[in-house]
């Protein structure tokens, strides 16, 4: 616990609640600054999940359920049925920032489900123990996926990540990192090798930034990096998050991470998952059913090195995909806060779940 402790110092949560009022990282300025900003409203959730201040399958989640619970504290009126209206509005709008992963949904259902309240001030006392016990059970769960990974990390351990599944993705702790940060409190060498991840660097930038400030043993590469790597038996095993997985264990994640796991078959490099159990989508069947999102061509024409400099012609068309789905005969084992599962294991998670 002193670990932890220790930990939680030097990584702050992603967003937290203080005396009712909500705080975000705003991700954009790491690695230079360390900002935290407060969100005011339903509004100002919205933006900051589609202006990437805050990113992350969990941490998206929990700003999306903070925008409802910001909805409701800001209501001044004693009338139950406006209230409700107001928050209807809010849902849509929350909804409309980021389709893919299933956690922004998942976490409004959490907050929102078979509430019985009276009146505006019962429902106001509801909401506010909900988001509370949201946020807590979320790092509970990351501790205990911490806990389960960490048992499939052996001391001297190289391991390959993808984007950021850390503690900037989700409330506190992680989950694609999870493990690395549970196998370096437990005394054990590990080493990570970080892809950049291309276009909005949440590797070279988050990753990374969390790996310094940890302790933890790390280098950068170029994403196309990986295979060559690979090839050198420098990676011992790959280790991402996940912002939606189906029913039959397909995995969508960060653009690239389909790549990675072909490249480690093709080594024989075990390939894990890891994600609470909310990120499995029941409902979806498979990876045909995943709405994948993109993002504006400006992203990867305007290149920041170049201070604002575009580093094609202007015409350019480009293509600008946020994930790619990993077929679930690709990955070794998914860890989740309830263990460590093979794909076609998660039938035993709906059940847990229920």
């Amino acid at each position: 616990m002193r670990n932890l402790k220790k930990l939680l110092k030097k990584i702050p949560k992603t967003i937290e609640l203080k005396g009712g009022k909500l705080f975000i990282i705003d991700q954009r300025l790491l690695p230079s600054r360390l900002k935290i900003i407060q969100l005011k409203n339903c509004d100002e959730a919205a933006v900051a999940i589609k202006k990437m201040k805050i990113r992350g399958a969990e941490a998206i989640g929990a700003a999306a359920a903070g925008g409802i619970f910001l909805t409701v504290r800001n209501y001044s009126g004693n009338s139950l049925m406006i209230m409700k209206k107001n928050i209807q509005q809010a849902v849509k709008k929350i909804k409309q920032t980021r389709p893919t992963a299933v956690n922004l949904f998942w976490a409004i259902n959490q907050l929102l489900e078979k509430i019985k309240a009276k009146n505006v001030v019962n429902f106001k006392q509801e909401i506010l123990r909900r988001y509370q016990d949201f946020l807590y059970s979320e790092v509970e769960d990351n501790l205990l996926i911490g806990e389960a990974g960490n048992r499939i990390i052996k001391n001297g351990a190289r391991i390959l990540t993808h984007c950021n599944a850390g503690s900037l993705s989700s409330i506190w702790f992680g989950t694609g990192l999870a493990p690395i940060f549970s196998a370096h409190l437990a005394g054990k060498k590990i080493k990570v090798l970080i892809n950049e991840t291309r276009p909005w660097l949440q590797g070279a930038r988050l990753t990374a930034w969390e790996m310094w400030r940890a302790g933890i043993d790390h280098q950068v590469n170029i994403d196309s990096a990986a295979g060559y790597l690979m090839k050198q038996k420098e990676i011992d095993l790959v280790l991402v998050g996940a912002d939606r997985i189906a029913a039959n264990g397909d995995t969508a994640n960060k653009i690239g991470t389909y790549t990675m796991a072909v490249l480690a078959r093709e080594n024989k490099i075990p390939f894990y998952v890891a994600a609470d159990s909310s990120t499995i989508d029941f409902e979806t069947t498979n990876s045909q059913k995943i709405n994948i999102e993109e993002r504006s061509s400006s992203e990867i024409i305007d290149d920041f090195r170049l201070r604002g400099k575009k580093i094609s012609h202007r015409q350019v068309k480009a293509f600008n995909p946020v994930f790619d789905v990993t077929p679930a005969k690709y990955i070794t084992r998914i860890i989740t806060e309830h263990g460590v599962f093979k794909p076609n294991q998660l039938k035993l998670l709906k059940k847990k779940n229920n």
